[in-house]
């Protein structure tokens, strides 16, 4: 929501009447706010409700990072991911509400259930049509035969262009699709609410979210490249004087849209290729000259631009990653003076493949251990790069961990293995 602010009495917060009615609050009842000083406000049912939440910024946090950290804890619930507009720059928010774009996705201990969007590109004609499943003439008429209580999957079944098992295959790659197209926003909001999410359209999707995880990476690897090609999104297309011939069914729409005053993201919503396929599409006209080529973003003069080179120690969860090991070794070390040896056991059981990963990576003194050179193994082994590579290198990670607490499970007393695995998930979640 945007509001004006107003300075009035403590204890007194005025919303307007829906966003209220969002947060499940009448007029009078208690919530909590927690204000992080000139960033942002998170507001709460009082902590008797029991629900859990984990809130930011993606550019904190990347959508990555947060379907990994889900997957990983299992958790059971619901994300609410909000991005700006299709038009106002990078990280802008539109002046209402219903200007945001939105998905939401659900959880059933750590597995994608269910997937909504606001975008148009994740509608399921859009899904359908962009997968070759039903052709754009039928959907269009189709689309004239939908009402209220007979939603296009429906109609679809009715005329006999799908039968019900298609149009359930459709549904679950519509959903795969609104997550993966996720993981390429850069910029947004995030709130994932612990508790049992509403499993009415839950599907089964052919892959788990660590599998959705790994193919996300890949998209936002080739996004990254094609950065070369179509730097910025909110740019103006206009075309070239090249001339069009053998394009595709994408490109063709694609070119067909480009006036001139279109940006790469309203091309992509009004052509509903969506981000991936619309980048890929648009990086293959640009290359072929029929497009101008798409200038990088300038910044605005008050703007600060801040390059971060990468630390040595890979930052963020490997970090965690590395607190973690410390203190599962530690904890081992107080009842197995060989603890090192213990752990270290895992890599030399280790198939070609991981090996290489954990190349060198072995407990030191005190119990550190080098998990940036997980990420370096990963890079010079399989020639990643970028969100890729962090994602591999996360996934291995996770895999020695597993091993780790296993470990820790069958040689620590229970009540000390059980407080092992309690602050290890609170370190998971940042809160250790």
């Amino acid at each position: 929501m945007r509001l004006k602010l107003a300075i009035g009495p403590d204890g007194q917060v005025v919303f307007p009447e829906r966003d209220a009615a969002a947060l499940g609050r009448l007029d009078g009842d208690p919530v909590e706010i927690h204000v992080v000083r000139g960033s942002f406000a998170i507001v709460e049912r009082p902590r008797e409700d029991g629900q859990g939440y984990l809130a930011g910024s993606l550019r904190a946090l990347s959508a990555p990072e947060v379907f990994h950290f889900i997957s990983t804890a299992l958790k059971t619930g619901t994300l609410l991911l909000s991005f700006g507009g299709v038009e106002g720059g990078p990280g802008a928010l539109p002046e209402t509400p219903e200007g945001l774009r939105r998905k939401t996705v659900n959880f059933r201990d750590g597995q994608v259930t269910f997937a909504s969007s606001s975008d148009r590109a994740d509608r399921l004609g859009a899904v359908l049509w962009r997968s070759g499943l039903v052709r754009p003439e039928d959907l269009e008429r189709c689309s004239r035969l939908v009402q209220a209580g007979r939603p296009l999957g429906q109609v679809l079944v009715d005329e006999g262009l799908l039968d019900s098992g298609q149009l359930y295959a459709a549904m679950t790659l519509q959903v795969r699709e609104i997550v993966l197209n996720a993981f390429l926003e850069e910029d947004g909001d995030f709130v994932f609410v612990e508790g049992q999410p509403d499993e009415r359209n839950s599907v089964k999707l052919p892959e788990r979210t660590r599998d959705l995880l790994l193919e996300g990476m890949r998209r936002r690897e080739e996004a990254e490249r094609i950065a070369a090609v179509v730097p910025d999104r909110e740019a103006r297309v206009r075309r070239s004087g090249g001339v069009a011939s053998g394009l595709g069914e994408h490109e063709q729409r694609l070119l067909a849209a480009v006036d001139g005053t279109r940006t790469v993201r309203r091309l992509f919503d009004e052509t509903q290729l969506g981000l991936y396929e619309g980048l890929r599409t648009l990086a293959s006209l640009a290359r072929g000259g029929l497009v101008d080529p798409i200038p990088p973003r300038t910044p605005a003069p008050d703007e600060a631009v801040l390059v971060v080179p990468e630390p040595a120690s890979a930052g963020g969860p490997f970090d965690t990653y590395r607190r973690i090991f410390r203190f599962i070794y530690r904890e081992l070390a107080r009842v197995q003076p060989d603890a090192a040896r213990r752990l270290d056991s895992f890599f030399a059981r280790l198939p070609p493949a991981q090996r290489l990963i954990f190349k060198g990576v072995r407990f030191g003194s005190g119990g550190d251990l080098d998990v940036a050179l997980v990420l370096q193994n990963v890079r010079a082994e399989g020639g990643r790069e970028g969100a890729a590579a962090r994602a591999r290198a996360l996934e291995a990670l996770e895999s020695f961990l597993a091993f780790a607490l296993f470990e820790a499970k069958n040689c620590l007393p229970r009540e000390v293995a059980e407080r092992v695995l309690r602050e290890v998930g609170r370190m998971q979640v940042g809160k250790a």
